[in-house]
């Protein structure tokens, strides 16, 4: 199980800790953002994995579709999700909760380039009964905290 909490105060990152009923819709996070009066932009995390079983983490918008092509293409391999199944084995993360940061740095980081560009990120920490907000500005810390690979995920513009 992935324990931000701990990690992140012991390395000094500053961030919002919210406790409420578990969420796993979008609409429900909204909802809960809206009662609870924080902000930010909503994320999504993907688990993802290559055939030769190189995991990933996706961190993109949470309404945004996922170019798989343009993810496979950015790795050198095809990507698929993880099956909830086995993500719950390998993290005990429950689906719909999933946290892009805390885990070991053989699992690389892909944020989506878009992302970069707005001021708070709002993610799910590992557990559907809570969330975390995060100044953009600092994760480049978090990065070096749990030294993950990162890619930048540019989406292609048409020509």
């Amino acid at each position: 199980m992935i324990h931000l909490y701990e990690a992140f105060k012991q390395a000094g990152i500053h961030f919002e800790r919210y406790h409420h009923r578990a969420i796993y819709t979008n609409e429900d996070a909204v909802i809960v953002k809206h009662e609870l009066g924080f902000f930010g932009t909503e994320t999504k995390s993907l688990f993802l994995k290559s055939k030769d079983n190189q995991y990933y983490i996706f961190l993109t918008y949470t309404t945004k579709r996922t170019d798989f092509k343009a993810l496979s293409k950015l790795v050198g391999k095809r990507l698929s999700i993880v099956s909830s199944e086995q993500m719950q084995e390998l993290t005990g993360q429950s689906p719909g909760a999933v946290s892009p940061f805390g885990y070991p740095s053989t699992i690389s980081l892909i944020i989506d380039s878009d992302l970069l560009r707005e001021e708070k990120w709002v993610f799910a920490p590992g557990k559907p009964d809570e969330t975390f907000v995060l100044d953009v500005k600092d994760y480049q810390k978090v990065i070096a905290l749990f030294q993950n690979p990162l890619l930048i995920f540019k989406e292609q513009e048409d020509v």
